[in-house]
């Protein structure tokens, strides 16, 4: 956690720093003013599969870590959404003419690289990084798409680790067929509530044609 707190000082210099005369606050700048129980709300439904599904599947671990469990939990899925999805990508999107595919390609590849100390096998890590990338790319979207509420990534972030490390579900991201079923219904589920969500109270995906590359 320590090393989440100093990752963060020179990134919330930068933040304030950012657009000086911009009346936003850093709680607002990073999204952390969105509804919480809304965040909570979504990630706790859209990831009831995993957690059904594993009961059925895998054995609860017999003597969890609890310091391990909470760095790879609540740890991981806040700091890494604040810096990776609020900071990275959310301040280069939201105060840069950049559309959603450039501000976000740089932060997953980033973000995918720092996940392949999980395994040393080369089919592995193509595994590790594919899956990690593109799970950056999905809480990247949810970001932008619930009007820059963090507390919808960083709650499904979190849950989703929680119901993979409950479980002896699999010692890498990568997972087996089994773990990614579920973990494919949690995403499928996720991104229906999203775009109902759009179309019915925010006029429309954010993420668009116009969007995508360069905004006007």
């Amino acid at each position: 956690m320590s090393t989440y707190g100093l990752s963060l000082l020179p990134l919330f210099i930068g933040a304030l720093l950012l657009h000086p005369k911009d009346q936003d606050s850093l709680i607002s700048k990073s999204g952390l003013n969105g509804s919480f129980i809304s965040g909570l709300a979504i990630g706790a439904l859209a990831t009831l599969p995993m957690f059904i599904g594993y009961a059925f599947k895998f054995s609860l671990i017999k003597e969890p870590d609890f310091n391990s469990l909470m760095i790879n939990t609540v740890s991981a899925g806040f700091f890494e959404e604040l810096i990776f999805r609020a900071y990275f990508f959310g301040l280069v999107y939201r105060y840069t003419r950049l559309g959603f595919i450039p501000a976000i390609l740089a932060t997953s590849f980033v973000f995918a690289l720092l996940h392949l100390y999980q395994s040393q096998d080369p089919v592995e890590l193509a595994l590790i990084f594919t899956t990690t990338f593109l799970g950056s790319v999905l809480f990247g979207w949810l970001y932008t798409e619930w009007r820059f509420n963090l507390w919808v990534p960083i709650a499904l972030h979190i849950l989703m680790n929680l119901a993979w490390m409950l479980f002896n579900v699999d010692d890498t991201a990568a997972g087996n067929w089994y773990a990614n079923i579920f973990r494919f219904l949690t995403i499928a589920i996720v991104i229906t509530l999203t775009v109902i969500k759009a179309k019915r109270m925010h006029g429309g995906l954010q993420v668009n044609r116009k969007t995508l590359w360069r905004k006007s």
